[in-house]
């Protein structure tokens, strides 16, 4: 297998490992639905009332909406992506360590969101959302009717410097389900017991801009050519086997990937149940299910001018001619239609509220995510590739001659969360909470692309009465999350080795991420 040829397969690989920041979900998983009570309880929920938000967290209490109400939500948000690389010690590839980035940083603060229809990723100078929903529950009636619009995953950003290193594994990426039409029922079975079913209709939007580079011991040799050969005096050298035309060397920023997948129409089922047998005790569960799903789009791979000319130098001397079947042809760019099927993995949570005065509230629930619906992603391509033919015979069953696969390995996750009410008087609430939130990412699957380790979630805010038809919601989010990962301890990110086909733009080098979100929200509530 050429070196040509890995390289070009490393980039169609680029494509499902583009994939591997969907575990930024565990990231955002209910962290932008910007409910203000949950959100200040830490997400312990399941139990209380969520107001026109029951319709994600539990639909079953929705019954506690009476009459006709509608809400107006504002969600505004600043996340902080950063990570630091450093060399490991002894760090070269056949005696090169001139890689600019080996003691570097990358920072930023900059969100995106895609606008479907309107231009795909789009960076935004300030994170703003609004958002509404309205419920309807006829007098005397057992049922109570709801829909809400809301995001439960909207995670963008952008590093929009060509000297920001974090570039290789995402200078655009933005994963984001809206869910904008959520028919809703609750029926109040009597004064004790509550069920409840919503259906989402979401559009789901998977896209990612990223550079490629590839140090290893093949771009080393490759750089060892460039510079033996290319020397004054050697044109006949160079008329036999020419390298001279451009430099791919282990530090050579090599070409840039550009992929849009999305889908109009994603469904999926939200079923609740709500028991509150006495007035300082409740009890709730919800289950929301996957969806399965068969995102379609466009990707576009522009190659960089040093690694056009080392192709089309190449093919102009005697050994290229002669073994051209085998290369590349310099050719500028590949454009195509992709498919992704992706799974939108199911979850349950269960809690409890407790009131053990008149004024003071505890709530507690436990979470638990499917992630391992992520074990592998695969991606379909409208034709038969020549690239792909060659990951066939030496992809390890991972490819085909139109489609490659890329294992991910995520697990199951199980979460938890605290929050606390205390009432300062019948109009005014004081909220606080914390929530655990463990990684679906194994440590041998860790990247700068997802860069979420563990995590926590504090919470704070406020409820205030304005009048007897109108509530003011406020809550405040910071979560922050951090991760080391050693060189070579992460086949998606540093490895070194001659048979790791796994894109490795790091190759070599310790890696320490951090990702802080501050989130603010606030809802305005009102009878009509």
């Amino acid at each position: 297998m050429t070196h040509a040829y890995k390289l070009r397969v490393l980039l169609l690989a680029g494509l499902t490992v583009g994939c591997s920041w969907y575990a930024n979900a565990q990231l955002a998983n209910n962290l932008t639905i910007g409910n203000p009570k949950a959100m200040a309880m830490g997400n312990a929920i399941t139990a209380d009332s969520s107001g026109i938000d029951a319709v994600h967290y539990n639909p079953a209490a929705l019954s506690k909406l009476k009459g006709r109400q509608s809400t107006v939500k504002l969600l505004s948000g600043v996340m902080d992506i950063r990570a630091k690389f450093e060399a490991r010690e002894g760090y070269n590839f056949l005696g090169y360590s001139d890689d600019p980035y080996k003691s570097s940083s990358s920072r930023t603060l900059t969100p995106v969101m895609y606008l479907p229809g309107l231009g795909g990723m789009t960076e935004l100078p300030v994170l703003i959302a609004p958002l509404a929903g309205l419920s309807i529950n006829p007098p005397g009636s057992k049922l109570t009717f709801a829909t809400n619009v809301y995001a439960p995953m909207a995670l963008g950003y952008s590093r929009d410097s060509d000297e920001d290193p974090g570039r290789f594994q995402g200078r655009q990426v933005s994963l984001q389900r809206i869910t904008y039409f959520s028919p809703s029922l609750a029926y109040q079975v009597n004064d004790e017991l509550s069920l409840g079913l919503s259906v989402g209709l979401s559009h789901q939007a998977v896209a990612l801009n990223q550079d490629f580079r590839n140090p290893g011991m093949l771009t080393g040799l490759t750089r060892i050519l460039n510079e033996a050969l290319c020397l004054p005096g050697l044109e006949l050298a160079q008329g036999l086997v020419n390298v001279c035309g451009g430099k791919i060397g282990p530090f050579d920023s090599l070409a840039n990937l550009d992929l849009d997948l999305q889908q109009s129409l994603s469904p999926t089922y939200n079923l609740g149940v709500l028991w509150e047998p006495s007035d300082w005790f409740a009890w709730g569960a919800t289950y929301q299910s996957e969806a399965r799903m068969n995102l379609k789009g466009k990707y576009r791979i522009d190659y960089s001018e040093g690694w056009e000319g080392f192709w089309s130098g190449l093919q102009s001397s005697l050994f290229g001619q002669v073994l051209s079947p085998l290369f590349p042809y310099g050719q500028d760019e590949e454009i195509g239609n992709a498919s992704l099927k992706l799974t939108y993995p199911d979850s349950f949570s269960t809690g409890i509220k407790i009131r053990p005065t008149d004024k003071l509230q505890f709530n507690a629930d436990l979470r638990w995510v499917g992630y391992s619906d992520w074990n592998n992603f695969e991606i379909e391509f409208d034709r038969e590739l020549d690239l792909l033919r060659i990951a066939k015979i030496f992809g390890g069953g991972n490819a085909t001659s139109r489609s490659i696969i890329l294992d991910r390995g995520y697990v199951d996750t199980w979460s938890w969360s605290l929050g606390m009410q205390y009432d300062i008087n019948d109009r005014l609430a004081l909220r606080a909470g914390y929530e655990f939130r463990p990684s679906a990412i194994p440590k041998n699957k860790a990247d700068v692309l997802a860069p979420v380790g563990d995590a926590e979630l504090y919470g704070l805010g406020l409820g205030y009465r304005w009048d007897k038809d109108t509530v003011i919601d406020v809550g405040f989010n910071y979560f922050v999350s951090k991760q080391d990962i050693p060189a070579g301890s992460s086949c998606n990110v540093s490895c070194e080795g001659l048979d790791n086909l796994v894109y490795n733009p790091y190759a070599g080098l310790n890696i320490e991420t951090s990702v802080k979100a501050y989130i603010f929200a606030l809802t305005y509530t009102t009878r009509f």
